[in-house]
């Protein structure tokens, strides 16, 4: 049975809009009810499947490391899905999470961003993984996202990815098993916090990474 989600006067599935031809964002945006998470690519509605406790706390944990990071440092703003990034008529990702940074906070509309993140996470699930790291991989290096997370909470791995002229070039960790972010000055962190159970604690995660940047 397909998914129905409400529209003024009628019920419509996602189903439905796609066999209808490709789906403009426009249209998309409306006919997906709010707090649905879904991705608009290539003119296809593509709607994620429940996602398993691990995944949920990965997003939720660096939702919070990276926004109360960014809100010290004054960076700019972190989201998370359902928020709908808008890159062109037929292109409407809902990234797990995202970052904006201060100077292009206007990219942030009323009703959802006009425009590419500079970094984009995407928490790899059973269903998501080819599009994660299929066309995704392939959408946010063409439309400029300056960088990409993947963390692979069914594998135990994270990836950072820089984009370099529309293509992605891998960071790697340093010395320390560090992974440096350039969109973040200063932030870091271990792939193996990823694979703990339970997460490193926010506050303490945050002290030490705060501590490093204030004794400079």
């Amino acid at each position: 049975m397909p998914y129905l989600v409400k529209k003024p006067g009628k019920k419509q599935s996602i189903k439905c809009a796609n066999a209808e031809g490709p789906v403009t964002f426009e249209k998309f945006y409306d006919i997906v009810e709010e707090n649905v998470k879904a991705n608009l690519l290539d003119g296809r509605i593509i709607r994620d499947s429940p996602a398993i406790p691990k995944h949920g706390r990965i997003v939720s944990w660096c939702d919070k490391v990276l926004g109360l990071f960014a809100e010290e440092l004054d960076l700019g703003e972190v989201f998370v899905a359902t928020t709908t990034v808008r890159l062109s008529k037929y292109q409407g990702p809902e990234p797990d999470v995202f970052f904006i940074r201060k100077k292009r906070l206007g990219i942030i509309g009323e009703k959802y961003i006009e425009g590419p993140p500079d970094l984009c996470i995407e928490v790899i699930s059973k269903s998501s993984r080819k599009i994660d790291r299929g066309r995704k991989f392939v959408l946010y290096a063409e439309h400029g996202v300056r960088e990409y997370w993947i963390i692979d909470p069914l594998r135990n791995t994270v990836e950072f990815y820089a984009n370099q002229e529309g293509e992605w070039v891998e960071i790697k960790p340093d010395q320390q098993g560090r992974l440096y972010p350039k969109v973040l000055p200063g932030f870091w962190l271990k792939p193996e916090w990823f694979a703990a159970f339970p997460l490193p604690p926010v506050k303490k995660t945050l002290q030490t990474i705060l501590g490093e940047i204030f004794r400079l």
